[in-house]
């Protein structure tokens, strides 16, 4: 396929775009090798084999909810391999934008609409949130009063900063009209139609609960491969402490403005570590090696699956 001056130069852009995101990322990193290279060294095996392949699930299950909100049928391991770009793509954007968007090509790629792939996209991600809203429920109701007792202070104060956000926000909305007309036409064109299509999945039982299943793997598969990386530490058998940490750790860094929640992600999920009781000295090492298996590694692998998809001309 020959593509025009217009298509390559973007492609360049969005190239140089991504790598400079992820420079951003990588070079805080950078001290931090030593820390994840002793961590690395001192896991036990078999809780670190483990989980690496708890982290491969969570792009299994993003492949299963993106194909089972998708009205079109999708092959699965093509999806799989474009979930696993997102590692690199969705790393290099802040919140990240770049795994919606590569999403959202791929869909274009294989047919559909713009207009179509972008609902699309935008279904899934309400599914995700409602999901992953109900796991934190459900894990409040199972653990109990000990969430309240082990929350951080910086929990609470992340809450509520999210709250005072969340307040400024809707009265700007209100208060300015270019605000109020940019929201408006967002959600006629793009939020109103992702849920007709949450109306249109909810009437196929079939794809609802594999796009719920799928969300859910995403969610949990994050939560196994820190509490595998704890195992592997030394750091106890503790759950419940991994799961609230990660879906903690998760919102915090969707809402970030750093690409790929870098800081962010690294002192919520240590903090949630510790604050349930674990020591610092094994919290920190369990962190660095589960970043380094969810995302380093991912990223790298990501990288090269990105280019080999753009030759096949599938995103």
């Amino acid at each position: 396929m020959v593509r025009s001056p217009r298509s390559h130069a973007l492609r360049v852009l969005v190239w140089f775009v991504l790598i400079g995101g992820l420079t951003y990322v990588v070079i805080p990193e950078i001290s931090e090798i030593p820390r994840m290279g002793k961590a690395l060294r001192d896991a036990q095996p078999a809780w670190a084999i483990l989980a690496v392949l708890f982290a491969a699930t969570g792009f299994f299950a993003a492949a299963a909810s993106l194909a089972a909100c998708s009205p079109m049928h999708l092959p699965f391991l093509r999806t799989t391999r474009v979930q696993l770009a997102n590692a690199f793509a969705g790393t290099a954007t802040p919140a990240s934008v770049g795994s919606l968007a590569l999403n959202v090509r791929y869909l274009s790629k294989s047919g559909m609409s713009t207009a179509l792939a972008t609902g699309t996209v935008a279904l899934q991600s309400i599914v995700q949130v409602l999901t992953h809203l109900v796991l934190l429920s459900i894990l409040a109701l199972v653990a109990g009063r000990s969430i309240d007792h082990h929350m951080p202070s910086w929990a609470r104060w992340a809450l509520l900063a999210a709250v005072v956000a969340v307040v400024v926000t809707v009265v700007t909305v209100l208060v300015v009209p270019r605000f109020r007309h940019a929201v408006r036409t967002y959600a006629r064109d793009d939020v109103l139609p992702a849920f007709r299509q949450l109306g249109g999945l909810a009437k196929d039982p079939r794809r609802l609960g594999l796009s719920i299943l799928g969300a859910m793997g995403t969610t949990l598969s994050s939560a196994a491969t820190l509490w595998a990386c704890l195992l592997a530490l030394g750091g106890g058998n503790d759950p419940i402490a991994a799961a609230f940490s990660t879906m903690v750790g998760q919102t915090l860094a969707s809402a970030a403005p750093t690409p790929g929640g870098v800081g962010v992600v690294e002192a919520a999920l240590t903090g949630g570590l510790v604050s349930f009781g674990i020591a610092s000295a094994i919290a920190l090492p369990a962190v660095l090696l589960y970043r380094l298996i969810s995302c380093w590694i991912p990223v790298l692998i990501g990288w090269i699956t990105l280019r080999l998809l753009q030759r096949e001309d599938v995103v």
